[in-house]
């Protein structure tokens, strides 16, 4: 029997509102803020149900909307003596500076852990991959759609880095790790490989014998696994940071500095435009 006993917030637009990566800040969000106020969680139908084995109750009935580019000061809800909000349905993207997520990095790393079966094949392409050298050095090139805001205001936000950038920062460093294996995650995967052909990456395409149904799943997990990770100005990459224990550098594009730069995925922005600075 589901308690009712207590306060619920619920997400409708989970699932619906931008990509994998803004799922995983959005339900991050809401099941943070039930923890930390003791409430109960409903959801509709979304990937993480299949992926990590979520068995939120689904959306009982209609509530308020609570849109986060309507109030203020939501990077600090967690840290309010009592709840601000209770019987509601919460709406945005709540990529708020990690800092504010970090004093619950053990439970948000939890929420995103793959159910047994899908960590078991995504494992085989891991093993795989390690099979090829020591030091896996993953790169996460965003195309596809970023190509449709050439031109826009919205190409602040989503721009595509100069393959240039990353190859000065792998030319730095690639004779001085062990034994480096470049690993590339895209959604243009023929085009970005052949941009980086002389350094022989692998792609999924290379490491299961047939692509699993969550495709865009792989990637993300095995750049989560990566020893070091430059991304893109994405949050489906930045969130695989997030995931990434064993990572001893990551780095990402800067648009005003025209280059790579180091950042720390629990103290920095999930997003940046020319504007916000990267720390």
């Amino acid at each position: 029997m589901v308690d009712t006993s207590s306060p619920v917030v619920t997400m409708s637009t989970l699932g619906e509102k931008g990509r994998f990566g803004n799922q995983i800040f959005q339900y991050a969000f809401l099941k943070i803020y039930a923890q930390v106020f003791n409430m109960r969680v409903e959801t509709p139908v979304w990937a993480g149900q299949y992926l990590f084995g979520h068995n939120d109750p689904p959306i009982s009935g209609k509530l308020p909307v609570i849109s986060e580019l309507r109030q203020k000061n939501l990077q600090k809800i967690f840290t309010e003596p009592t709840p601000r909000y209770k019987n509601v349905d919460f709406s945005g993207n709540f990529q708020f500076h990690t800092s504010s997520f970090a004093p619950y990095k053990e439970y948000f790393q939890s929420l995103f852990i793959p159910v047994p079966e899908i960590k078991a094949e995504m494992d085989t392409g891991l093993a795989n991959l390690f099979s090829r050298g020591k030091t896996i050095i993953g790169l996460h090139i965003r195309r596809g759609d970023y190509n449709d805001y050439k031109g826009t205001n919205k190409q602040v936000f989503f721009f595509i880095a100069p393959t240039a950038w990353y190859k000065n920062w792998l030319c730095s460093i690639w004779s001085i790790v062990p034994d480096p294996v470049l690993f590339i995650a895209s959604d243009e995967i023929d085009a970005a490989a052949s941009e980086f052909s002389e350094y022989h990456p692998v792609t999924v395409q290379d490491l299961y014998s047939s692509l699993p149904d969550n495709y865009f799943y792989s990637d993300f997990y095995l750049l989560s696994q990566c020893d070091m990770l430059a991304i893109s100005n994405s949050t489906f990459s930045f969130a695989a940071s997030m995931l990434n224990n064993k990572a001893k550098s990551f780095l990402r594009p800067v648009l005003h500095l025209k280059r790579l730069i180091p950042y720390d995925p629990w103290a920095s922005q999930p997003l940046l435009n020319i504007i916000r600075r990267f720390y």
